[in-house]
């Protein structure tokens, strides 16, 4: 008779992430709206955190997931404003090291990494979401996404949530409204 050791085990615990009280590296990220055929009435924002595979180790293995276990990489997300320039620009100012890094499980300090920042415009009946990735947000580097206008006209029951094209999958048209994402680092 073979019993499972894993119906023995609990479920590993996510950590208790707090907030870093000395953040130091602040990043602002400015968020420009190309051929938009109307303005957004609402744009909100957040900043996802991830441990990266690199930090394993200071992760346990879950044995109650998987015949050998996996690791449960941790993600969070900390809202953003989105500070309202025009009918086509929108700021936000984050901190890339807004989690506090520990030791949660007796294994080593994990590592908070920012994976990107995400927003969310909101144009009656269709909602966008659209993100910068870190490689960019560190680099400054300007990153664009696309969505076809036409997204803008569907009826209002239900509404619509769009994910939007990352330049690179494929060319922008003249049918499309892009996002346009640009990062600096703010010294402090």
């Amino acid at each position: 008779m073979t019993v499972s050791t894993a119906a023995c085990q609990q479920p590993v615990p996510p950590p208790q992430v707090k907030a870093n009280p000395n953040p130091q590296h602040k990043y602002e990220v400015v968020m420009t709206v190309r051929n938009a055929p109307r303005a957004f009435e609402q744009v909100a924002g957040s900043a996802q955190f991830d441990i990266p595979a690199e930090q394993d180790a200071c992760l346990p293995l879950d044995q109650t997931r998987a015949l050998a276990g996996v690791r449960n990489r941790p993600s969070e997300t900390v809202p953003l404003q989105f500070r309202k320039v025009s009918d086509t620009e929108y700021r936000a100012e984050f901190f890339a090291d807004a989690l506090l890094d520990e030791d949660y499980y007796g294994l080593g300090v994990c590592h908070w990494k920012l994976t990107a920042v995400g927003a969310t415009l909101t144009a009656q009946p269709a909602v966008f979401s659209t993100e910068t990735w870190n490689e960019a947000i560190v680099s400054g580097a300007q990153q664009v996404t696309f969505a076809p206008k036409s997204l803008f006209a569907l009826s209002p029951d239900p509404i619509e949530f769009h994910p939007m094209t990352l330049a690179g999958e494929r060319a922008p048209s003249a049918e499309d409204f892009e996002v346009v994402f640009q990062s600096r680092k703010i010294e402090q």
